[in-house]
């Protein structure tokens, strides 16, 4: 079912986006129970990019990236289905990663969107003076030492910094408690705990930091997301100061159920409209939301699989081996018919009243078995080889030619076995290879005239 995808900066709050995210969007099924009863209910299943066993240093090569990005995208195939939202946390920074999951999402034939987070620094820093950091996080962002994240989508960088460093130094003063409580026993390590306390409103997060040449690398190689990209559409864009997302529209964008927005206690009262977002046109499945812009409902975009995403007819295992038995069959019995007409003359004059009643022309008329149409050799081909035997060497019908020939058609054909060229087309098969064999080498000995 949808699959919706977060980016973001690192250390801006992801995690707690998603699950934010997941729990709003099971509030919103709960209070539409009787209307959704009909199609049954949602699951929300969010996979994380993160774990013991692929830590946040996988980003210091390509290869542990590449190997983590693969067990991510492993999770969200499985995942994926009729009755499942599909939340993908994390960065998701390349484009190109953004565009593989959205053709899966296709694939699967559901519906997909990307929340981003973004920040008009200039305008609100200018609006509001520069102490708005800290008028912001405790009254905006809801920020408390219960928070399990305290970092949002659309944190500035520098915010995203100073999250980093604090949960370094909270790591650090872990290390140190642990160390003070193996020499002293657990009497010595009180002072330590102060020092936590002291730093909890900033640090009270669990996750684990990035080493800050890392950190920076990742904020460098961000490639944010954009409207004129089909596979960021809809895209919803939620500014640092939102508590919330604009749940009701990604609710309405998957699942085309229509939801009404009532004013809720938690809308900010900060305005973060100060240049603000042209709405897109009716063809653009795209939302940009602030906290006190109106957040319009759209229609669910129409899902439209095409060929880079519609999965192939399932091919009989066995269908390349009758292929190549089919070809087989059809250069056995050219070879059978040269050494049996050994003179190309001879061979002609043999099939002269066969060749007239199919109106061919002149020249030699071979019937094979697997196929309705005979192999047909121009007069002008024979003439244009170097001998007039025809198994001779350099005659037209001599093995090597004819194995040549077999080789290139079957390599051709291998791929296209069983599946579609376009869609809606049905591919090669095996019913069909003897006839399609003869016309390639028809075509290649009609191509032999001088």
């Amino acid at each position: 079912m949808p699959l919706i995808i977060l980016t973001g900066y690192p250390c801006s709050g992801l995690s707690y986006r998603a699950n934010q995210l997941s729990t709003l969007l099971s509030s919103i099924q709960d209070s539409l129970t009787a209307t959704i009863a009909s199609k049954g209910r949602y699951k929300f299943h969010v996979v994380h990019s993160h774990d013991e066993s692929h830590p946040r240093t996988v980003y210091d090569t390509a290869r542990s990236e590449k190997e983590a990005r693969a067990v991510v995208y492993g999770r969200v195939k499985r995942a994926l289905g009729k009755d499942t939202f599909v939340i993908v946390d994390g960065m998701n920074y390349i484009k190109g990663w953004r565009y593989q999951l959205w053709c899966e999402s296709k694939a699967a034939e559901t519906a997909c969107c990307v929340e981003h987070g973004y920040l008009n620094w200039g305008a609100m820093k200018k609006e509001h003076g520069s102490s708005v950091i800290d008028m912001m996080i405790p009254s905006q962002i809801l920020w408390s030492p219960t928070d399990d994240d305290i970092v949002h989508v659309g944190t500035p960088i520098d915010r995203c910094i100073v999250n980093n460093e604090s949960r370094i130094r909270k790591r650090e003063m872990k290390k140190g408690g642990e160390d003070l409580g193996e020499r002293d026993g657990a009497g010595a390590n009180q002072e330590p705990e102060a020092e936590v306390d002291r730093h909890s409103h900033s640090i009270s997060d669990d996750e684990e930091p990035y080493p800050p040449e890392l950190l920076q690398n990742l904020i460098f190689r961000y490639e944010e997301p954009t409207t004129h990209s089909r596979w960021d559409k809809p895209l919803f864009t939620v500014p640092w100061s939102d508590p919330a997302p604009p749940v009701e529209d990604i609710w309405t964008a998957l699942t085309g159920i229509s939801v009404s927005k009532e004013k809720s206690a938690t809308d900010p009262p900060l305005s973060t409209a100060s240049n603000p977002i042209s709405p897109p046109s009716t063809n653009t499945p795209s939302i940009s939301a602030t906290g006190t812009n109106a957040r319009t409902s759209l229609p669910r975009p129409k899902i439209v699989p095409h060929q880079a995403t519609i999965q192939p007819a399932t091919t009989d295992p066995s269908a390349l081996h009758a292929l190549e038995k089919c070809t087989a069959g059809i250069i056995n019995a050219l070879r059978k018919f040269s050494l049996e007409h050994p003179s190309a003359s001879a061979a002609t004059a043999t099939t002269a009243a066969e060749t007239a009643k199919l109106s061919l022309g002149p020249g030699i008329s071979i019937s094979v078995p697997g196929a309705e149409t005979p192999v047909f050799i121009p007069a002008a081909a024979l003439a244009s080889t170097p001998t007039d035997e025809l198994a001779g060497a350099g005659g037209i019908l001599s093995l090597p030619r004819l194995q040549r020939l077999r080789r290139q058609w079957v390599g051709m054909n291998r791929a296209y076995l069983g599946q579609g060229h376009a869609r809606g087309q049905k591919g090669l098969g095996t019913e069909q290879a003897g006839d399609a064999f003869v016309r390639f080498l028809n075509a290649e000995f009609e191509g032999m005239e001088e």
